[in-house]
């Protein structure tokens, strides 16, 4: 009886171990200590994106090096952060940027973060630009409320609409320039994964179905 408990319980807790880093699996994570990672950059860049092994927050970071003026130069997220991420929904994408720019500041305004999917592009606002010299860490909401369609003067998104995108994200840019005229703009540590209380929830929800399976089992014999 004891080893038919044993097996029991080894074979719940494993079940439940392999939901949870199903679960963890559709999170992507980026430090960017061991290269790109499969960001790429887009924009009037002068060339591609780079990567160094130092200087980051802390670590590496990647960078790109903007010396020309018209456009917005955009960090591209890879594959990892695509595809069917409604799991993300009221969870926050948290990242690091930092600009380096000569002289005074001539910033200017544009749509910060754009997630692309299911035939809709949504804008993000910053509410402040990230600092000359120094890293500056972001939390985006992922929620509908805090987003407008195609531009930051759009329509707010609906719940729907943000939904649809979020399940067949196909697109996701962070911006990389704010200054006007030359520039650097450097991106670490991106992190779009599940809330720690959703892991929470799984973990303690198969804890209890476990401990009533033994309750009836045990009941049963009494």
């Amino acid at each position: 009886m004891q080893m038919k408990r044993l097996v029991s319980t080894v074979s719940t807790l494993a079940a439940l171990a392999a939901a949870v880093t199903s679960l963890s699996a559709h999170g992507a994570l980026s430090t960017f200590d061991s290269g790109t990672q499969g960001w790429s950059a887009t924009g009037d860049a002068t060339g591609d994106l780079q990567w160094s092994a130092v200087g980051g927050n802390p670590g590496g970071h990647v960078f790109i090096d903007d010396r020309t003026t018209g456009g917005v130069t955009y960090f591209v997220a890879p594959d990892m952060y695509l595809g069917n991420k409604s799991f993300a929904a009221g969870t926050m994408l948290t990242f690091d940027l930092r600009q380096v720019y000569p002289g005074g500041a001539n910033q200017f305004n544009d749509e910060d973060v754009i997630l692309q999917g299911a035939g809709l592009t949504l804008a993000y606002d910053l509410a402040t630009n990230p600092a000359n010299g120094g890293w500056t860490s972001y939390a985006v909401p992922l929620s509908a409320g805090a987003w407008h369609i195609d531009t930051l003067n759009g329509a707010v998104a609906s719940e729907a609409q943000f939904a649809s995108v979020l399940s067949n994200l196909t697109g996701l840019r962070i911006r990389a320039e704010y200054q006007s005229g030359a520039d650097v703009g450097s991106l670490d540590n991106v992190s779009m994964v599940p809330e720690p209380s959703a892991l929470a929830m799984l973990l303690s929800g198969g804890a209890l179905v476990h401990w009533l399976g033994r309750r009836r089992r045990t009941g049963a014999h009494q």
